[in-house]
């Protein structure tokens, strides 16, 4: 009887030790694809004053410095792709912008809906990239999101902080 009772125990302890590092693995599938996402906006903020006019001087091509669009839906657009389950994604999810753009793509299983949300130019250009999932279909979602923003040298830098809201909900 007290083996049984020890067995019961050491189960219940497993199964909630695989479920925290599922959702551990699942977290850190977000945190790594909205940096990816961030960093890839700076770069591309960085770089959009070499489409500027010939002929513009360095102060106003910095000035009209931006970010890609704001995508128009996340990817999956429905919640309901990733509520308690995993959405594949599809070539074309990814074939717009601001995605090509940002050179992102998810090739795997996603647990979370990716947007990437932009405003703005030069100084106040302002950028985020989010990630939204309900891991365990209670309706409650968990966000994770990174954002871009220029310095004072007018330089994108992503924010070493990620934003978390309900992250092991």
């Amino acid at each position: 009887m007290n083996f049984i009772g020890l067995a019961a125990v050491i189960t219940a302890l497993a199964m909630y030790g695989v479920a925290r590092y599922v959702r551990h693995a699942k977290t850190a599938e977000s945190i790594g694809s909205v940096t990816a996402i961030a960093q890839h906006a700076a770069e591309f903020y960085n770089d959009s004053d070499a489409n500027q006019p010939a002929g513009a001087n360095r102060d106003s091509a910095k000035a009209m410095r931006h970010f890609p669009a704001a995508s128009r839906a996340s990817v999956p657009a429905d919640p309901a792709d990733i509520c308690g389950k995993r959405y594949q994604s599809a070539i074309g999810d990814w074939s717009g912008a601001p995605w090509i753009d940002l050179h992102f793509s998810m090739t795997q299983p996603q647990s979370y809906a990716y947007a990437f949300e932009s405003g703005g130019s030069g100084a106040s250009a302002r950028a985020s990239a989010i990630a939204r999932g309900d891991l365990d279909g209670n309706s409650v979602r968990s966000t994770f999101s990174a954002s871009v923003t220029p310095d004072e040298s007018m330089t994108a830098k992503v924010d070493p902080t990620i934003a978390r809201t309900d992250p092991e909900e």
